[in-house]
């Protein structure tokens, strides 16, 4: 029960979401070559990577929040939204990320 009202606090959320946008930050940094939006330059890979978690988690609404972390029942085409986000979140950091260079 404690967890539970914890996870509704918006200091332990933040903490997962920034747990969420390194860890997948870090892991698109790593397969950069794989992925046909990036930036062909690898010296932008981190930057890249950065801007389009930190977007793309961003961008979740509270009900796409507490299915994550409460198991609450997912908003309707919460998996295709998601999908079309981080695709607009790599379009919009390529665009970002190049500009810068």
């Amino acid at each position: 029960m404690i967890a539970a009202i914890a996870l509704h606090c918006p200091a332990h959320a933040d903490e997962r979401l920034d747990g969420l946008k390194k860890m997948n930050a870090e892991g698109c940094e790593s397969v950069i070559e794989l992925d046909k939006t990036a930036p062909k330059d690898r010296k932008l890979a981190k930057l890249y990577c950065t801007c389009v978690y930190d977007t793309y988690f961003d961008s979740f609404t509270q009900a796409e929040k507490n299915n994550m972390f409460l198991g609450t029942p997912a908003p309707p085409n919460m998996q295709k939204n998601l999908q079309s986000r981080l695709q607009a979140a790599q379009a919009a950091c390529r665009k970002k990320v190049e500009s810068r260079s």
